[in-house]
């Protein structure tokens, strides 16, 4: 017979361990509690399972928690008050999160105790985030992960060790937080809206599952952004700032950067990178002096210390060097506050601009191994990333601002020479795009006119037309008459934008070199060549137009139905709404369908949810097996020796 959890105690191996104790840190000590009370009652229940749920039991309960989630989301009209007064409801968004905590039994002071990288930006948080997660979970650290938005369930924006938590426990803590919420609400409308609800939902999860450190990617902005309810952070990171959501946070780069910049805490140092729109830097400079914080520049990722090891990221696309670095500053000061008693000043090599002056360049150091392996092994679906559905090749990237969009296109054309098949086989290139919320679709459209696609798919961000009001996918913000209605404009500047770019290649052949040396424009203005019918469309809402094949589709599973011509033995049934025309015979005779999916993280998500439902392509586990086990490695591995056969 085994020992009983107490007897444990008596044995000479757990004594080491309990001396071992006395030199850990506050992380470690509370790692080793945990897995002592896991140990405690998988003993005490020996074989017994907690619950003896079915698997659609499951299902059906965690169907009935979406739903009551889904019921949270800001319609359409309350969106656009929002954004009418949206000074009055942003002030407010802070006071109100943290009355909804209390409510749920968390306070500020609890919060206090939790230890949070705080991390906002417009482009290249989420990435951030991934980097840091991964790298902690390297070190041994029990990791928190929460993020925004989701790509097929909503159980990824809130991750322990880099995993997606369990259907059984979102719906525990689900059900914990709704129920205390609906049971102190003071009038009908008085519960916090989807996101609100998950960031109250996402901290107490973290607290409750005691983890050494939470992420937090902010949502929008910083200043007025749920996550900013958070008092004391160990540290900030600001990734890349860019024009987007600017019915919020307001249509300059200046005042977005002034939002961003709201998650500066006094004392608490924050890194950032070399911004790209400069204007953005002395903002955040002057907010630094205003909040009482260092503000820190990392350096570049080349910089550091590699050793004999290749720079290698899990991530694709040159923009990952940056938030690597940043990912790297922000982890590596984090660990350093955990050391007792162990100096945690930032060290610097300098400054890089005259014109940011007090500005200092962060360190680089002597990677680690973890560092190494983690950021190798990140895994952040849907940023630069391509998967195979035979005959589709996807090429799927969410970007969503300019500067994003411009990343993605170079990502694109380096990464399509490395796919296309060497056989001589036939290939058909399909740009998939949606843009939502208040973008400028010209302005993310413009970046791939040159990209010479043989078709283009216009799609509203519904997998299916007719969406369950329990699905994960399900957005009660916008009709679907709305997005149709979006769907039909980004077509037609679509058309006019590649029609400019025909022109003005025909006005180049035309023209004398000298006299063609001006920028293309194609938004307009004096580089625009002449253009006899540019504005003369006269288009239906189905039918491609002859001279820039495009088409409108109400659903992404109709669109993938239709693209795949009844190829993949995954993608059967009919289409909803038959298109006006069926596939051009060059689609249905390419060996290879290469389609790059962009403009929207939502399409991201529809087209990911019905190639990879499981989401298998985030998979996150620890890679470095060669180096010691952590702590809690050595208590599982001397418990699992010491327990009764076959005790879990």
């Amino acid at each position: 017979m085994g020992l009983g959890w107490r007897e444990h105690y008596k044995d000479p191996t757990w004594t080491t361990m309990a001396t071992l104790t006395a030199k850990l840190s506050y992380c470690q000590l509370r790692k080793i509690r945990g897995t002592l009370n896991m140990a405690m009652v998988h003993d005490l229940k020996g074989l017994r399972r907690l619950s003896r749920q079915t698997q659609t039991d499951v299902d059906h309960q965690y169907e009935d928690a979406i739903r009551a989630l889904n019921n949270l989301q800001s319609n359409a009209a309350t969106l656009q008050l929002i954004r009418q007064d949206r000074e009055s409801f942003s002030s407010q968004n802070l006071p109100t999160t943290e009355r909804y905590l209390k409510r749920v039994g968390v306070s500020l002071d609890d919060l206090d105790k939790l230890s949070v990288i705080h991390v906002t930006g417009t482009k290249g948080k989420g990435s951030t985030c991934a980097f840091i997660e991964s790298i902690l979970r390297e070190h041994g650290y029990r990791t928190g992960f929460f993020s925004s938005p989701h790509l097929v369930a909503v159980r990824e924006r809130i991750r322990i060790n880099g995993q997606p938590i369990l259907k059984e426990n979102f719906m525990k803590h689900f059900w914990d937080v709704y129920n205390q919420l609906a049971a102190q609400k003071e009038n009908e409308d008085d519960m916090p809206p989807y996101f609100k609800f998950l960031t109250v939902l996402a901290l107490k999860v973290f607290l409750r599952e005691e983890v050494d450190v939470a992420v937090l990617e902010v949502g929008i902005g910083g200043e007025y952004d749920s996550t900013n309810v958070v008092r004391k952070p160990v540290v900030c990171g600001v990734t890349t700032l860019d024009i987007d959501h600017t019915s919020v946070l307001g249509k300059t780069i200046e005042s977005i950067a002034w939002h961003k910049a709201g998650i500066m805490k006094p004392g608490v140092p924050t890194f950032t990178l070399n911004q790209q729109l400069i204007s953005s830097m002395p903002v955040l400079i002057e907010r630094a002096k205003e909040k009482k914080c260092e503000l820190y520049e990392v350096p570049p990722l080349e910089s550091y210390g590699w050793g004999t090891r290749p720079l290698q990221l899990g991530l694709a696309g040159n923009v990952q060097y940056k938030n690597a670095s940043l990912a790297l500053q922000l982890s590596q000061y984090w660990i350093n506050a955990q050391s007792k008693g162990g100096s945690n000043k930032v060290k610097c090599v300098g400054t890089p601009h005259l014109d940011h002056a007090g500005l200092q360049v962060a360190a680089p150091f002597t990677l680690a191994d973890e560092e190494v392996c983690g950021l190798k092994s990140v895994v952040w679906p849907g940023r630069s990333q391509v998967m195979s559905y035979d005959p589709l090749k996807f090429f799927i990237d969410g970007a969503h601002t300019f500067a994003s969009m411009q990343a993605c296109v170079d990502w694109f054309t380096k990464a399509l020479p490395l796919h296309t098949p060497h056989d001589g086989g036939k290939t058909y290139r399909v740009l998939m795009f949606n843009s939502t919320g208040d973008r400028d679709p010209t302005m993310l459209l413009q970046c791939l006119a040159s990209c010479n696609f043989d078709l283009t798919v216009f799609t509203t961000n519904l997998v299916t037309t007719s969406m369950s009001a329990s699905s994960d996918q399900t957005n009660y913000t916008i009709s679907p008459d709305e997005m149709h209605l979006r769907c039909v404009r980004q077509r037609n500047t679509w058309i006019k934008l590649v029609r400019k770019l025909k022109n003005w290649e025909a006005y180049q052949e035309c023209v004398p070199q000298e006299n063609t040396t001006r920028a293309y424009n194609p938004q307009g203005g004096q580089s625009d060549p002449p253009s006899a019918h540019e504005d003369n469309l006269n288009l239906t809402t189905s039918l491609p137009a002859t001279d820039v094949p495009s088409i409108i589709f109400p659903c992404i599973r109709d669109a993938l139905l239709w693209l795949s011509c009844g190829r993949n033995q995954s993608l059967r049934g009919e289409i909803s709404v038959p298109p006006a025309i069926p596939p051009p015979p060059q689609l249905q005779e390419a060996t290879q369908i290469q389609v790059l999916v962009t403009g929207s993280l939502h399409l991201v998500g529809g087209v990911l949810g019905l190639i990879d439902p499981g989401l298998s392509c985030a998979t996150h586990t620890r890679t470095s097996c060669s180096k010691p086990p952590s702590l809690t490695d050595l208590v599982l591995n001397n418990y699992a020796q010491c327990s009764s056969p076959g005790t879990p």
